[in-house]
């Protein structure tokens, strides 16, 4: 077994970075309704889905990816890392590991700067052949994240004394 970045290829590494990232980088914008189908399109019907150690359903992941994106304006997804096992033959399946973090902003202030969600993801995936012919003949059957969803710091102005020279 051996690992890859993605940066590099064209393999499942990459087919599913640029899949997550279209679902993680939808917005509550009018006419964003990229994501709806897209989980259709990459996650097996029968996925096993696994946040923060907890099971759940693709209905539920969908929810959650929905309503996150729901009261956002602009999602910036960043990629840390992604490697995979090199299985790219038609037939073979691969696991995928990486992780990456989204930045939403929000439509209200605080303070000067327009408010902030940052959203912590590290994910391990195993893909599979489809038989179906849909798309690239891939889809997720397994899905590991663990997400940790954070307001970054407001940076307050400090008050300091002005020197004074005489």
């Amino acid at each position: 077994m051996s690992s890859t970045g993605s940066t590099s290829d064209t393999s499942v590494a990459s087919w599913i970075q640029s899949n997550l990232t279209t679902l993680f980088q939808s917005t509550g914008a009018p006419g964003n309704v990229e994501a709806e189908p897209s989980f259709d399109q990459i996650f097996s019907p029968n996925c096993e889905i696994r946040r923060n150690h907890e099971a759940l359903d693709l209905s539920t992941l969908k929810g959650d990816v929905t309503s996150q994106a729901a009261g956002s304006q602009r999602a910036d997804v960043k990629w840390e890392q992604v490697i995979s096992t090199k299985n790219d033959g038609p037939d073979d399946s691969s696991i995928v590991a990486g992780a990456f973090t989204v930045t939403r902003v929000m439509p209200f202030r605080i303070r000067a700067s327009l408010a902030q969600r940052v959203v912590y993801v590290q994910f391990s995936a195993k893909v599979e052949p489809q038989r179906s012919g849909v798309d690239d003949g891939r889809h997720i059957t397994s899905f590991y994240y663990t997400v940790v969803d954070k307001t970054p710091p407001i940076h307050f102005a400090r008050p300091h004394v002005a020197k004074v020279e005489k």
